[in-house]
C-alpha cells in the first residue's frame, strides 16, 4: 500500500496575504489670495483746515510781496531807466513843439517832473513806463505801493537830477550786483524802497 501522504502533491507556492491599500484623499485646489488694494506711493498730504488756521489779510499781502521777490538784475533796472529817460525826452520834445517858443522850459520841466514822479503816478498804477515794460515795480521796504506817495518818490528820484549823481548810483548798482544789498542804490536807501518783480 501506498502512503496517502505521498500520493497528495505538496503545494509549492504559498498564497500572499492581501495588503489593504491606503486611502489617498483627492487633491484640494487652493485658489490664490486676492491682490492687495492699490496704495499710492506717496501718502496724501493732510489739507489745512481754514477754521483752525485763520489767515489775516495783512499776512496774505506780506506773502504776496515775498513771492514776488526783491532781487532785480542790474540789466533789467538799467533797461527800465533808459526807457523812462526816452519817455521824458519824448515829453519834453513833444511839448516844445506844441507850446509856444517862450514855453520851452516848461516843456522840459514836464519831462523832468515825469522822471521824478514816475513811480507814484496814479494813472500808471505805481509803475513807470520802463518798469511796466520790464515787469518790475518800486515798493517800500514794508511792501506798500508808491501810488500818490509823492514824498518818497521825490527822495528816491529827485537825487538823480543832481549833476554826476546818476553816475554814482550807476556805480553802486553795478558793484552791488550779487551782494546782499544788491539792487539798492542810495535813493532806495534814503527813501526806504526796493525794486521787485511785478506779477
Amino acid at each position: 500500500m501506498t502512503d496517502p501522504a505521498e500520493s497528495e502533491p505538496i503545494p509549492t507556492e504559498v498564497p500572499k496575504p492581501a495588503i489593504p491599500r491606503p486611502y489617498i484623499p483627492p487633491p484640494v485646489i487652493i485658489s490664490p489670495p486676492p491682490p492687495p488694494p492699490h496704495v499710492d506711493a506717496e501718502p496724501s498730504k493732510p489739507q489745512a483746515n481754514p477754521s483752525t488756521h485763520p489767515v489775516d489779510a495783512d499776512d496774505e499781502e506780506e506773502s504776496e510781496v515775498d513771492t514776488e521777490g526783491s532781487a532785480v538784475s542790474f540789466n533789467t533796472r538799467i533797461t527800465a531807466a533808459v526807457i523812462d529817460l526816452a519817455v521824458a525826452l519824448g515829453i519834453g520834445i513833444g511839448l516844445s513843439l506844441i507850446l509856444p517858443a517862450f514855453a520851452d522850459r516848461l516843456a522840459w520841466l514836464c519831462g523832468m517832473a515825469y522822471l521824478v514822479t514816475r513811480d507814484s503816478l496814479p494813472f500808471l498804477n505805481g509803475q513807470s513806463v520802463g518798469k511796466k515794460a520790464m515787469k518790475i515795480k518800486v515798493v517800500t521796504t514794508a511792501g506798500e505801493s508808491l501810488v500818490e506817495n509823492w514824498s518818497v518818490a521825490l527822495i528816491r528820484n529827485g537825487i538823480l537830477l543832481i549833476p554826476l549823481f546818476p553816475l554814482i548810483e550807476l556805480y553802486l548798482l553795478l558793484t552791488r550786483e550779487g551782494m546782499p544789498e544788491g539792487g539798492t542804490r542810495l535813493g532806495d536807501e534814503w527813501a526806504k524802497t526796493k525794486v521787485i518783480h511785478a506779477t
